[in-house]
C-alpha cells in the first residue's frame, strides 16, 4: 500500500464518495444497459426503470449509504483513528472528511443519475424526456463546489 500522503487521503475520500454516488444511481443504469445489450425492448426497459426507480430507489440509496459508512470507518481506521478517544482528538478532521464525503457523494449521485443517465437513457430511446431534470446540473455543481471547499478545510485541519 504506499505512503499515506494528504493527496492520497483526499483521493481516497473522493473515490469512496464517487463509488457511493454511482451505486445509488444503479437503479437508472440497469434499464439503459439491458436496452443497449438487446436483452429487452424499450417498453420492458422503461417498465423496469419505473419499478427500480419508483419502488426501489431507496434500497439503492441505502446500499450506497451503508457502503459509504463502511468505507469511512475503514478509511479512518487505516489512518490510526481506532478508538473513541482518538476520534475525539481528531474531531475536526472527522467532521471535515465526513462533510467532504457527503457533499461529494450526493453531488455525484445527482450528476450521475439525473444528468448523465437521464440523457443517456433518452439517447438510448427510453421515454425519459417527459421528466424535467433542469434542477440537477446547478444542484450538482453547488454540491461539488461545497465538496471542493470541504477538501480545502480538510487540508487545513491536518496542518
Amino acid at each position: 500500500m504506499g505512503e499515506l500522503t494528504p493527496q492520497r487521503d483526499r483521493s481516497a475520500l473522493w473515490s469512496l464518495s464517487t463509488m457511493a454516488g454511482v451505486i445509488a444511481g444503479l437503479c437508472c443504469l440497469t434499464p439503459i444497459v439491458i436496452l443497449m445489450l438487446g436483452i429487452a425492448g424499450v417498453a420492458a426497459a422503461a417498465s423496469l426503470g419505473n419499478v427500480l426507480y419508483g419502488e426501489y430507489r431507496w434500497a439503492f440509496r441505502a446500499v450506497a449509504l451503508v457502503c459509504l459508512g463502511i468505507g469511512l470507518v475503514i478509511h479512518f481506521r487505516r489512518r490510526g483513528i481506532c478508538t473513541l478517544e482518538e476520534a475525539k482528538r481528531q474531531r475536526q478532521r472527522l467532521i471535515n472528511a465526513s462533510l467532504l464525503v457527503v457533499f461529494t457523494a450526493i453531488g455525484v449521485y445527482i450528476l450521475w443519475t439525473y444528468v448523465i443517465l437521464h440523457y443517456w437513457g433518452i439517447a438510448a430511446g427510453l421515454p425519459w424526456k417527459q421528466y424535467d431534470e433542469s434542477w440537477a446540473i446547478p444542484t450538482s455543481i453547488v454540491l461539488l463546489v461545497l465538496a471542493i471547499l470541504a477538501t480545502f478545510r480538510l487540508q487545513r485541519s491536518k496542518t
